[in-house]
């Protein structure tokens, strides 16, 4: 293996983390009650995408405070 097949490599796995990185934080943001068109305009990404990821991530495109309190996990 030549050197710029180890440096592009790993170039593209760092690219691979950022993403999934920008995507936790997008999902993150949106739990704490941003909204989509902020976090799309923060994160350079349109926000029908930041809403599709939080989906993907949240498993809802709801904040927390939409969602309501969290079941007891004691009452189970």
């Amino acid at each position: 293996m030549t050197d710029w097949e180890k440096q592009l490599g790993k170039r593209a796995i760092a690219v691979e983390r950022a993403k999934a990185a920008l995507d936790t934080d997008i999902a993150a943001a949106r739990l704490d009650g941003h909204s989509f068109r902020e976090i799309g305009s923060w994160a350079d990404v349109n926000h029908e995408r930041a809403r599709t990821i939080c989906i993907r991530i949240n498993g809802d495109s709801r904040t927390r405070s939409e969602r309501g309190p969290e079941p007891d996990e004691g009452a189970l």
